[in-house]
């Protein structure tokens, strides 16, 4: 019997769920990248008004570390605040909630920083855009894992990194000085954004709630209507299909975080996302997202074609990050990250390469940089970005989700944040060699995906399950076979 497939009308609601909010927190991420000169001029026009003299020049660069970073300090709440909303709220409310949060931080950042130029109240407005980050990067998977059908789950997670990229890149072309990242618009491009919540936000009162929420409240027959919406086939492979949920969900609750580290299957699968979700961020991409125009420029790239450097990668990247949504889907989240971060290291020791000869050939080294920056966000975009949400979501199931990636996000967060302050710091202390701390770590990330996890593409989440709660594998051969086994075939997980 063929798989259900989405449905026109699921199709719309996976593209609203996985794109909207996605797009909006990324969109904030790069905005201030082209506009920070501007920000530090604002900064030092509020101090000496305040105080009567300029700002240093070591307290502008920390207020900037400051307000780029705080973007993740929120995303924490944001993240952590997600997983107990969701014991409330049905996920669908909590997005809409995610996307009013959104709206508030847009109009404390544009409209309040803008009349005042007060640097504290701009900090606040990123710490809320941040809680709207850190509700969409985990609940959008979760939607999307929810509301999908599984033979194309792979693929509308990937769409959800996508949206990532088409944010980031907007946010770059927007916040060039010759549209509106200039001293009397930045307000206006902080704001444009805002246009995506706003549909979200109407279009979401005839969106559908998740057929696993309403199995979970006893709400079968609504749970049978909305999958009649968002699926193609007949009543009875509907049926077939709210069977299937049901097995997942094995009338087992919501597991705790307790539960989580004490259950050695819940553990393992615990340990995985977690290790899946600080590869996203610990190769070093904030130092790129946020700081490109200053690499560039440290790099010997003209101080007046800097953002178009930045914006010609983050192009390139959207680009690959559209083909990679096809990639993800044939081959699979595990080999994608693990091509993803051998190339990852390659571009990172490449622009090293470059920065540390650059005396030796001054007018071509610069080029070489963009190209290692190039490849590096071609790999990131189209590959890793991508991939951590189609494995997070094979990784997991029903009763864990909630759980996992909200404990999962928090710390996603945590290290986005120290992975975005201290960049500016590691370009002054490192010079060169900057990227080799964010080279170390995609080294070990990648030992411990080609040890410690399943193959989510080769195996089935029953598979995937009882390779988790197995007893202790330590032998490489047995990791082997679980990765190499053709789908479908038994195989022993003792």
């Amino acid at each position: 019997m063929a798989e259900p497939e989405n449905s026109r009308f699921g199709a719309i609601a996976l593209f609203l769920n996985a794109g909207m909010l996605v797009m909006i927190s990324a969109y904030q991420v790069t905005f201030l990248n082209p506009v920070a000169p501007v920000m530090v001029r604002l900064f030092n026009q509020t101090h000496v008004s305040r105080y009567g003299v300029p700002m240093p020049s070591s307290v502008s660069t920390s207020i900037m570390a400051i307000v780029n970073s705080f973007l993740f300090v929120g995303a924490m709440f944001g993240g952590l605040a997600t997983k107990f909303l969701l014991g409330w709220f049905s996920p669908k409310r909590v997005m809409q909630m995610g996307h009013v949060v959104s709206l508030l931080s847009i109009l404390v950042m544009a409209l309040i920083t803008g009349l005042t130029g007060s640097y504290e109240v701009l900090i606040i407005g990123r710490f809320l855009t941040g809680i709207g980050a850190g509700v969409s990067y985990n609940l959008s998977s979760l939607i999307v894992a929810e509301l999908s059908a599984p033979a194309k789950s792979a693929f509308w997670q990937s769409v959800v990194g996508a949206f990532n990229l088409l944010g980031l890149l907007l946010g770059a072309v927007m916040g060039h000085p010759r549209l509106l990242g200039t001293a009397t618009l930045w307000p206006v491009g902080v704001s444009v954004i805002g246009i995506s919540a706003v549909v979200y936000l109407i279009t979401s009162i005839w969106l559908p709630e998740s057929p696993f929420y309403l199995i979970r409240m006893k709400r079968q027959d609504e749970a049978v209507e909305v999958l009649q919406l968002i699926r193609t086939g007949t009543k009875n492979n509907i049926l077939e299909e709210i069977a299937r949920m049901k097995s997942e969900m094995k009338n087992v609750e919501q597991v705790g975080i307790k539960e989580m580290l004490t259950n050695k299957g819940y553990r393992k699968q615990f340990f995985a996302v977690l290790v899946v979700y600080g590869n996203l961020v610990l190769v070093g991409i904030n130092h790129i997202l946020i700081y490109s125009d200053q690499i560039f420029l440290q790099a010997g790239i003209a101080p007046d074609n800097v953002t178009f450097a930045t914006i010609g990668v983050f192009a390139l990247s959207f680009i690959a990050s559209v083909f990679g949504s096809k990639i993800v889907d044939r081959f699979g989240g595990y080999k994608v990250n693990i091509a993803c971060n051998g190339i990852l290291i390659f571009a990172m020791v490449l622009f090293t390469i470059s920065q540390a000869t650059a005396h030796l050939a001054p007018s071509a080294m610069p080029y070489v940089a963009i190209v290692a920056v190039a490849i590096y966000m071609c790999a990131w975009s189209g590959g890793s970005n991508l991939a951590v949400f189609a494995l997070v979501g094979k990784l997991t199931v029903e009763p864990t989700r909630a759980t996992v990636y909200g404990y999962g996000s928090m710390l996603l967060w945590t290290l986005a944040w120290f992975s975005s302050f201290i960049p500016p710091y590691l370009q002054i202390g490192l010079g060169a060699y900057m990227l080799m701390i964010w080279v170390f770590f995609a080294v070990v990330f990648l030992i411990y995906h080609l040890l410690l996890i399943p193959d989510t593409k080769e195996n089935s989440s029953e598979e995937i399950q009882a390779y988790f709660s197995g007893a202790d594998q330590s032998d490489s051969v047995e990791m082997s076979k679980i990765n190499t086994e053709e789908p479908g075939t038994p195989y022993a997980l003792t």
